[in-house]
């Protein structure tokens, strides 16, 4: 993420080697490559392509593309080519107002059941997001930044909760390709030294149990995000 680039497109996902459930591992893979900012915004695949690098037929190609055009995550043309959805402010501020409203629910729900060695693991995660933003690993950043939410969303014991946040995640994954895109040049200006802050500023009210300021946190942090998005949308457009 000179500038390093997010792992492209295909090249993230493996052949299939067993016939147990093949759909559901082709789907998983897809799935996880998308949300983690794998494919850009208007990249198309075909079935026949898709089944030759996942090494399997057409037909459990054909149902995890059509679970994931439900799910939004991506668009199939009456050709039956799978192509993911083209970037919109308007779409961003709505992902955006959604992920606030049950990311925040749902870190506050968490907070209670998040002790010491919770604690440690978001440090931990902290330490490697702010290490790889500044080694340039702009992959294993935008990793470290997704485990650091999620490891908090677990907490919450809400599976109802967790699939809702996974579907919107899954929605921002052009989103994320677009700005990992922008994150090693963004890097080397001011802005590298506070990319960490709402993550911190997350810990240390966990750490006090402050819990408005902890859910404020994450409510600041979505909203950055959203923020340096439209920038950078903006200067897209003119």
């Amino acid at each position: 993420m000179g500038a390093v680039m997010v792992v492209s497109s295909q090249k993230q996902l493996k052949p299939v080697a067993s016939r147990r459930t093949v759909q559901d591992q082709v789907y998983e893979q897809l799935r996880d490559a998308l949300m983690s900012g794998a494919f850009e915004a208007r990249e198309s695949f075909t079935i026949a392509s898709l089944s030759e690098r996942f090494q399997t037929s057409h037909m459990p190609v054909r149902e995890a593309l059509r679970r994931l055009a439900a799910e939004n995550a991506l668009r199939i043309a009456a050709s039956g080519t799978a192509f993911v959805p083209d970037l919109s402010q308007e779409e961003l501020d709505d992902i955006s107002r959604a992920r606030i409203i049950i990311e925040c629910a749902t870190a506050e729900l968490a907070m209670p059941n998040l002790g010491k060695g919770d604690l440690g693991t978001l440090q931990a995660l902290i330490e490697v997001h702010r290490e790889t933003g500044i080694s340039g690993d702009i992959v294993a950043m935008a990793a470290a930044n997704r485990q650091f939410h999620f490891h908090i969303y677990a907490a919450a014991q809400s599976p109802v909760l967790m699939s809702q946040i996974e579907n919107l995640w899954l929605r921002s994954g052009p989103y994320v390709r677009f700005l990992s895109d922008r994150m090693a040049t963004l890097l080397k200006t001011d802005y590298r030294s506070g990319f960490t802050l709402h993550h911190e500023r997350m810990l240390e009210a966990l750490r006090r149990g402050d819990a408005p300021a902890f859910v404020d946190a994450v409510r600041a942090d979505i909203a950055a995000t959203r923020t340096l998005l439209h920038q950078f949308l903006g200067e897209l457009s003119a």
